[in-house]
């Protein structure tokens, strides 16, 4: 019994590597993340769950990061979430 569990875990940990693969992380600048931080904006709402990787709707207004042009922001539920502004997909997101 013990051996067929062990060898389900080994198969589960195998397969969740394989999916981590998928996720690209994009490190955000830290002046960029400061810069949303000191100038948060009224919350939007957005319509399910935003995690890192979601695409923002494109009817929901993106304020620019100044200093870093590829990257906007908005917040989402008080807390900023910062997206790439070629394709609005969230790469970032306070804890």
């Amino acid at each position: 019994m013990r051996r067929i569990l062990f060898a389900m875990a080994m198969m589960m940990a195998a397969s969740g590597s394989a999916f981590a693969q998928d996720t690209v992380v994009i490190e955000v600048p830290q002046p960029a993340r400061d810069y949303v931080i000191a100038h948060p904006t009224d919350p939007v709402v957005i319509e399910g769950d935003v995690a890192v990787g979601t695409t923002v709707p494109a009817d929901v207004k993106l304020v620019p990061i100044p200093d870093s042009p590829d990257y906007g922001y908005v917040y989402v539920d008080k807390q900023p979430v910062i997206v790439t502004m070629k394709d609005r997909k969230v790469v970032y997101m306070s804890k």
